[in-house]
Formats: C-alpha cells, structure tokens, sequence
C-alpha cells in the first residue's frame, strides 16, 4: 500500500512538474506558427517576399527552392480582402489559408480566368452583401468565403533557372493584397 501511494505521490509532482514547463515554454512556441511570422515580417494588408533563410529560420518550412513565394496576412473583420495579380509566366498558385494553417482554398494559372489572378476573400455577411448586389468590377473575381475572420494568403510562382527571375519577382512584388470597400446601397439610396 506504501509502495502505491508513494507511486501516486511522485507521478502526480511529475505531472504538475511537466504542465507547468509547458505552461512556461508556450510563449516560446506562440510566435512560431505562419500566421505569426508572416505578421512579423510584412504585417496585414500587404504582399511581402519570403526570403530563403537556414531551416531553422525559415518564415515557412520546407518550401520547394523552384518556386518564389509572396505572403500576405489578412483580416476580415472589417471588409474583404482583394487578391490580384497578373503576368506571363510559366506557372503560378495561390492558397488561402485560416489563422490555424489549414488550406481553405487554392487554385493556379490553370483555373484562373485568363492567367489573371482576381480573388475576394470575405466572411459569411459580405458572401451575403456581395451577392445581393455583386458589382460590375468584381464579375470575374473568384469569392471565398472564409469562416475564420483571419488568415493568410501565399503566391508560389516558378522561376525554373535565372532567366525568370525578372518576371517572377516583377509578378510578386505587383501583386496586390488590399481591403475591398463593398458598397452599400441602403446608405447610397438614403443620401
């Protein structure tokens, strides 16, 4: 019976030893997450190039050293986020992520409307506002409701050898990232 409360006695102190060395290292781990890195290198609002760094500092791991990428957070608490870009190139893709990494939507070169990147990231209200009355601008953007108010958008585009590095990093870096003012047209009528 010794033996068995004494057992208990020091799995318990091991427990309480280890749940509060996790308590202690979360902050540690808390900015280690894409979300939080992109932040920190470019903020909301606004494509940012990732840069190849070691493993160890890498803003996103494992990348593939083919592709040039361009990340822009996002949040919808306010208005939709406008994605677009354009250009000549072999080949491009887009994901849309949540705040959590997962992938909410992707699509490349392939199934865009004329190799023309045009995407509106929006929460479930403006899916509804757009809808009632999409504007002419928008016909041919890409609607994507996300069910999480924040998250993360990135731009891979292939630079197979050096010759495509002008027109890749041209690609990136005229991509733009922004809020999109819906309109709202009680408030036009009422004016």
């Amino acid at each position: 019976m010794r033996r068995l409360i004494y057992l208990s006695l020091v799995t318990a102190i091991l427990g309480l030893v280890v749940h509060v060395l996790i308590i202690l290292l979360i902050p540690s781990f808390a900015l280690k997450d894409a979300w939080a890195k992109i932040g920190l290198e470019s903020g909301d609002g606004y494509f940012k190039l990732v840069e190849p760094k070691n493993i160890k500092d890498a803003l996103l791991p494992m990348t593939d050293p083919a592709f040039q990428i361009a990340a822009c957070r996002y949040d919808l608490a306010d208005q939709p986020m406008r994605i677009s870009a354009s250009g000549d190139l072999r080949f491009w893709s887009v994901a849309v992520f949540d705040r959590n990494g997962r992938n909410i939507y992707s699509l490349n070169d392939r199934t865009s409307v004329d190799g023309a990147l045009s995407l509106i990231i929006v929460n479930a209200v403006q899916m509804a506002q757009i809808r009632k009355d999409a504007p002419e601008e928008i016909s041919d953007a890409i609607l994507v409701e996300a069910a999480r108010p924040k998250g993360f958008v990135l731009i891979r585009a292939l630079q197979e050898d050096e010759s495509w590095s002008g027109d890749v990093a041209k690609f990136l870096k005229e991509a733009v990232c922004e809020k999109y003012e819906l309109t709202n047209p009680q408030i036009e009528e009422a004016s």
